[in-house]
């Protein structure tokens, strides 16, 4: 079969793109500028084209495989780089799931197919149509795993204790994959407290709706956000002292708590909300 060094690049560049599109939508959850997911999708076809192309040991391809992906995830979410293992584990899964779909989709479709897998890169030599229709089939199913598998893996609720004036809470807290909301000035991110558990922190006795009288006195912040259903807020939010999460082993000093004036459970399963960027 004849493997044309192009079409390698080509294809790969497409998949590579489509894959840091899905990560930075459903897991990441930030918006990509697109130079910085064409550069890194230009990165991963180029390695992906040396690795065919090159001869070489089988080990060297692998590094150059892992160091390929290692630069896409890194160049594509520098802002997001302490959470890179996990996007490079993602980036590996939809690997497989879009292999896996394409393989399986030609198969059915019974489309006269060649495969050459090496080093986890797969080139494919089959009519340009039922390629077409193949990988677009593959994109959904792709979505589709990617999205349960991390609503699956991220639902996970912690103990998290929160000292702030010589006071201690105790709550439990679910980890929110969805929030990544930052204090602007500072970059801090933000994860969120009950009303009722802050009130012990600083020891009143007056009622949410009354907090903005008392801002100044609570040397509380105020922090913008957005939502579906709100597109335009404020939030207010204080420094705590630390945030400690045993499971975790997690002690962070100095953390933004965003105040919530209602139930954030309404079965009551958690009181706090942990900021996806903190892990």
């Amino acid at each position: 079969m004849v493997i044309y060094a192009d079409v390698i690049f080509i294809i790969n560049f497409i998949s590579s793109y489509i894959m840091l599109y899905i990560l930075a939508k459903t897991v990441s959850k930030i918006r990509l500028r697109k130079i910085r997911i064409m550069s890194a999708s230009f990165l991963g076809a180029l390695c992906a084209t040396i690795i065919f192309c090159v001869e070489m040991p089988s080990y060297i391809a692998f590094i150059l495989r892992f160091l390929s992906v290692f630069l896409m995830i890194f160049t594509a979410f520098f802002v997001q780089r302490k959470r890179i293992g996990e996007q490079i584990t993602y980036f590996i899964l939809m690997s497989g799931i879009m292999i896996f779909a394409m393989i399986m989709l030609t198969a059915v479709m019974k489309s006269t197919v060649s495969v050459i897998i090496k080093s986890g890169i797969v080139y494919f030599d089959i009519p340009p149509k039922t390629f077409l229709f193949a990988f677009t089939l593959s994109y959904f199913v792709m979505l589709f795993f990617v999205k349960v598998f991390k609503n699956r893996k991220n639902k996970k609720y912690y103990i998290m204790s929160v000292t702030h004036n010589d006071r201690t809470v105790t709550v439990t807290a679910l980890f929110d994959s969805g929030n990544l909301l930052r204090e602007p000035i500072t970059g801090k991110y933000v994860s969120i407290l009950e009303w009722e558990s802050v009130r012990e922190l600083f020891g009143v006795d007056y009622d949410f709706s009354d907090i903005g009288k008392h801002a100044e006195d609570m040397k509380l912040w105020v922090v913008p956000f957005n939502t579906l259903g709100n597109p335009s807020g404020i939030l207010f939010a204080f420094l705590a002292d630390n945030i400690t999460i045993p499971e975790e082993k997690k002690t962070l000093e100095k953390s933004f708590i965003g105040i919530y004036g209602n139930a954030l459970s309404k079965d009551e399963k958690y009181h706090a909300l942990i900021n996806a960027g903190l892990f």
